[in-house]
């Protein structure tokens, strides 16, 4: 958790450009100038865990909700796993370890099934692969690689079931590795250099897989159930941990918090400016504006506005991929507008619905 934080320092502070999303709209907000305190105790608390475990990650806890209740740009996948798991071990060591087996196995088999997606077979593995074309290759490895990311999401619920048996756990503690090795290669610096926080978050996947399931010890579904049961906070956490993901695929629940990061299973936004308001445009955010090839005068204007772009490179991270994350950042946005109608946003939700945003003017 601490290494992933520090990848994201900006994430966690409001001194930004990239605008906060609030969960509720009069949520208190500290200063900015208090950001860098808070944020230092929060840091401070996960190194104080080594010495004084239970009150200083309840500390943690508490501090980091309110957090995200200032920006819901934090609901980062690799946070709310960390920040479940941590919330799982104030158990009973036995059932807290049956608890984080649960949640961690969980993930890859929701990871596996938000990729079941045209999108994700049709776009990821070209674009995945694209480092080992430029890293000169052969055809042969470069096609093989691009099969396996193809593969991937049945070998990810093949991992969330194999780790529970004596027979098939260490192939599928295998195969765990090889894919985290492969995000490492081709999402890390040499390769597509995105979201750098993914580089702790393999790591630490890898570490956690190796403690949690590679033992000397019996395990069964059947058994860490039983162990679950005896704690009915447990079954609560997990239970909602594991179903509530169900909810994402009707647009009920988040995304993020339903493990779809790079399934391309997520609500999109696309913003287009016109010329003169890109004239208006600050220049480190004019950066981020291209022209469009061939635009559709009905849906788009002759620049882009690369959003994600921006966000990676104010906080760090992705930002929120929610509707209503979109909006903010889009009502943001338009302030620099001289007048209506110069900066619009095309926004298709998780259930197939396209709306159309135009400044000043009604949504269509």
């Amino acid at each position: 958790m601490l290494s992933g934080m520090l990848c994201c320092i900006p994430l966690w502070l409001a001194t930004r450009d990239y605008p906060l999303v609030p969960m509720l709209p009069h949520w208190l907000i500290l200063p900015p100038s208090c950001g860098p305190w808070l944020l230092g105790l929060v840091l401070a608390s996960l190194v104080a865990a080594l010495w004084f475990f239970r009150p200083a990650v309840l500390f943690f806890l508490t501090t980091t909700l309110y957090l995200f209740g200032c920006d819901e740009n934090r609901e980062q996948p690799w946070f709310y796993i960390y920040w479940v798991m941590l919330l799982l071990n104030f158990l009973p060591e036995p059932i807290a370890l049956a608890s984080c087996r649960l949640a961690f196995s969980l993930v890859y088999f929701w990871a596996g099934v938000q990729k079941l997606n045209d999108t994700f077979f049709n776009e990821v593995p070209a674009w995945f692969v694209q480092p080992a074309k430029d890293w000169g290759w052969p055809n042969a490895i470069v096609t093989s690689i691009s099969v396996c990311v193809i593969l991937t999401p049945f070998l990810e619920v093949i991992i969330a079931t194999g780790v529970w048996f004596r027979k098939t756990r260490w192939f599928a503690i295998a195969i765990a590795v090889i894919l985290h090795i492969a995000a490492l290669l081709f999402l890390g610096p040499i390769g597509h250099d995105v979201n750098r926080v993914i580089w702790p978050w393999n790591i630490a996947m890898i570490a956690l897989l190796v403690v949690l399931f590679a033992t000397g010890e019996q395990l069964s579904p059947v058994q860490t159930l039983s162990e679950l049961r005896r704690s009915w906070s447990g079954v609560l956490v997990v239970g909602l941990y594991g179903l509530l993901p169900l909810l994402s695929f009707f647009g009920l629940w988040d995304s993020y918090l339903s493990f779809s990061l790079y399934s391309y299973n997520l609500a999109k936004a696309e913003v287009y400016v016109s010329q003169s308001f890109l004239n208006h445009l600050p220049p480190k955010l004019r950066n981020y504006a291209y022209p469009v090839k061939h635009y559709n005068p009905r849906f788009q204007l002759p620049y882009m506005f690369e959003f994600s772009m921006w966000a990676e490179g104010e906080m760090g991270v992705p930002p929120l991929p929610e509707p209503r994350g979109y909006l903010v950042m889009y009502r943001h946005i338009c302030a620099y507008a001289n007048k209506n109608d110069e900066c619009w946003m095309l926004l298709e939700t998780r259930t197939g619905r396209v709306l159309l945003y135009r400044s000043g003017l009604q949504v269509h």
